[in-house]
């Protein structure tokens, strides 16, 4: 294993049984994120999927695969990184263990490409991030986003002892499927700039975030957009994902006038 890759292989071979029955990728084509070793292609063969396409970034990896799966028609081995693959490729089905450091980024690739369903296993604290309640500790940027574009489902928790080398944090196995909402990237960075100040009001966030909101060191403006604002007064961690899109919808219009 290569650590600054961040790779820890699902060994558990229980686990990678039941991630790909999850999947439910019978003559469906697949997407798999992070093929690693291809322990869960090897899987989501064995359950009929149509195709697999197998992304691994290791060149080393890629190699293995390559000679691993050279018999089977139904395998195509991508070597590279996924965060640049086509975004207008159409699955049917996304699975894939997610390395820790690049969920996020990996969550906002996916809410641009066309697929069914992704089956997805990541560290747990992610994934209670992604599902959290307004008010909550980890409610924040994440949760905003995730619940706006995907309809999530926790179905299993996967103990570090599933990995080798085991990580230093417990995984689950998520299902997600999406709304058909695209946040646009205004909207995606004005959001993600009132949460970096997530427990202040609205009001004040605006203005400790004005630079990344308009560009600008402008203290007096800020303030008078974010007095016009609704819910301005609320605490910003208060703010349903609704709410919080309305805000930045509000912000992204004011923007927009100043230029």
């Amino acid at each position: 294993m290569r650590a600054k890759l961040g790779q820890h292989f699902l060994v558990d071979e229980g686990v990678l049984a039941y991630e790909a029955k999850c999947a439910d990728a019978r003559s469906n084509s697949v997407l798999e994120i992070g093929a690693g070793d291809g322990r869960l292609t090897a899987r989501l063969l064995s359950c009929g999927a149509g195709h697999v396409t197998a992304v691994e970034f290791d060149p080393k990896l890629a190699r293995q695969l390559r000679m691993r799966f050279a018999a089977y028609k139904r395998v195509r081995v991508h070597e590279g990184d996924f965060l640049e693959y086509d975004e207008k490729a159409r699955f049917g089905r996304v699975v894939g263990n997610i390395p820790y450091y690049i969920t996020s980024p990996i969550l906002l690739k996916l809410s641009r490409m066309n697929f069914d369903k992704a089956v997805l296993c990541m560290q747990k604290e992610v994934a209670a991030r992604m599902m959290a309640e307004p008010g909550s500790h980890e409610y924040g940027r994440l949760s905003v986003f995730s619940q706006l574009t995907y309809r999530a489902e926790t179905l299993a928790l996967v103990e570090r002892a599933a990995f080798s080398p085991p990580p230093k944090v417990d995984s689950c196995i998520v299902s997600l499927v999406k709304t058909g909402f695209l946040l646009t990237g205004c909207e995606e960075r004005a959001i993600g700039a009132i949460f970096s100040h997530k427990k202040k009001s609205v009001k004040n966030a605006v203005v400790d975030a004005r630079w990344d909101l308009f560009g600008s060191r402008d203290r007096q403006s800020a303030g008078q957009i974010a007095q016009t604002l609704k819910y301005n007064g609320r605490k910003v961690f208060s703010l349903s994902p609704s709410e919080a899109l309305g805000v930045a919808r509000q912000l992204c219009a004011a923007r927009m006038q100043d230029e």
